[in-house]
């Protein structure tokens, strides 16, 4: 049979293997598809001064822990909008869609998720990133200093060379499998860099928690032919993990200002001596870390990191932040960049 004017569809593969196969993985990848949660945006990673030196003298980004940010209800948001659809809906389903749903309920408190891809609820670390390239709601976190707003060409992170993230220590760790010569490395749990946009609309956040719960419940529908008793732990497995990838998606809409995009880091490692965790100082508090590589797409040090733009946000000295950021560029063989510091228009000044 000729196949070549029969185009695969992607879109109903992932479907399909979300719903029968209970896949959450695709779960998921459809949910984003649905919601627009993957945007082929620019992004703006906000920063100090002494991040942004760590980040481009290191080709480093850290992924902080959101229950020490900005956002009290973080994640705890999420996981209450599904635990109030879901004890809606279990009036009114089958008495073994119920237990399906009970198994739901049951997993939402746990610090695991059950099922086979096994995602964190207590440690979620998160990289922030914003589609807004001047923001004086990001702005105003920096008080009289001048913030930067790191800008990631989106389209060059994804044609080759590219870039891609991987946890520092793994990264370390194939160095020395590989005599310590970067350009040997084979890559291994690295991540490509697609930063999932956040939602604030109440009604949008409702409507993909009903999605999700919707799509759980087929997978039961579609496997309870042959037998219910394991239709029932492969829907129930599928969707705890599908709802613990969700929830640091999900955010109040009091932060929408913030426009954010994350990439996210909540799986459960086999190995917690790979995975450092770093702690700093934020602001009185002790903030847990950890560390990404920024590598091109063969997991190969990067020649050029794909920035668009380095806007200099608002602040009492910012010309002369400007020409010191100009400064340590040329003298740290980032010459290329120099031409993409921009000052924001903002005139904005913390008195």
């Amino acid at each position: 049979m000729d196949v070549s004017n029969h185009p695969i569809d992607f879109e109903s593969m992932l479907k399909f293997s979300a719903e029968f196969s209970g896949d959450p993985i695709s779960g998921m990848s459809v949910l984003e598809k649905q919601f627009g949660l993957l945007q082929i945006n620019n992004v703006y990673h906000y920063t100090d001064i002494s991040g942004f030196i760590s980040i481009m003298e290191n080709h480093e980004l850290w992924a902080s822990h959101i229950a020490f940010m900005n956002d009290k209800s973080e994640y705890l948001h999420g996981k209450e909008l599904f635990r109030e659809r879901i004890l809606q809906k279990i009036a009114n389903v089958s008495e073994p869609e119920k237990q399906v749903l009970q198994n739901i309920i049951k997993s939402l408190d746990k610090e695991i998720s059950d099922g086979v891809f096994p995602i964190s609820s207590k440690d979620v670390f998160s990289i922030s990133f914003s589609y807004n390239r001047d923001s004086l709601e990001m702005w105003r976190g920096y008080g009289k200093e001048s913030g930067v707003a790191i800008g990631f060409d989106f389209s060059q992170c994804h044609s080759l060379p590219g870039m891609c993230l991987i946890r520092k220590e793994m990264y370390e760790k194939l160095l020395e499998q590989y005599n310590n010569i970067p350009e040997n490395v084979c890559p291994n749990y690295k991540h490509h860099f697609l930063p999932i946009s956040v939602l604030y609309e109440d009604e949008k956040k409702l409507e993909l928690v009903d999605q999700a719960i919707d799509m759980g419940l087929t997978c039961f529908n579609n496997q309870a032919k042959s037998l219910v008793e394991i239709a029932t732990i492969a829907a129930s497995d599928f969707l705890s993990d599908l709802i613990f990838r969700l929830n640091p998606q999900l955010k109040h809409r009091g932060f929408s200002g913030e426009a954010e995009c994350r990439f996210v880091d909540n799986s459960v490692k086999r190995s917690d001596e790979a995975y450092r965790i770093h702690y700093r100082n934020r602001g009185g508090i002790v903030l847990p870390y950890v560390k990404y590589k920024l590598m091109d797409l063969n997991c190969r040090p990067l020649s050029k990191i794909p920035i668009c733009e380095i806007v200099v946000g608002p602040g009492l000295k910012q010309s002369k932040t400007i020409d010191s950021i100009k400064y340590f560029l040329g003298k740290n063989q980032m010459s290329y960049l120099v031409n993409k510091v921009h000052a924001s228009d903002i005139p904005y000044i913390e008195t």
